[in-house]
């Protein structure tokens, strides 16, 4: 999926991930990053939304022991109303590359009808 491992990324000095020159776009399914229990739970309208798909931002790629690739990601997480941005590890399985949708405006940089 994400094939760009190699002379585009490079070390940060602080944390030793692999860091990109420039964020990557991406989806996150929180539902892969935070698989639900087998067993029935009671639904809480008012707790943290972790079932969703949100806009992310790659910005490194990390090795975990077990050899498997994780993407240090900001990503938006939701609790009713409010909206909190964090910073994580999430499992490459759970990352989509993401196209924005374009403006409406026509390429010579006038509005679109």
């Amino acid at each position: 999926m994400f094939d760009e491992r190699g002379p585009a990324q490079r070390r940060n000095d602080r944390s030793g991930a692999l860091q990109r020159d420039e964020v990557k776009r991406v989806w996150v399914d929180l539902a892969i990053a935070y698989p639900r229990p087998d067993e029935p739970v009671r639904p809480m309208p008012e707790g943290v939304d972790l079932q969703s798909r949100v806009p992310g931002e790659l910005l490194a790629w990390r090795r975990t022991t077990t050899g498997e690739w994780v993407g240090w990601v900001c990503l938006p997480v939701r609790r009713g109303e409010e909206i909190r941005y964090v910073y994580q590890y999430v499992v490459a399985a759970a990352l989509s590359l993401r196209e924005d949708v374009p403006d409406k405006r026509s390429h010579d940089g006038s509005p679109g009808r």
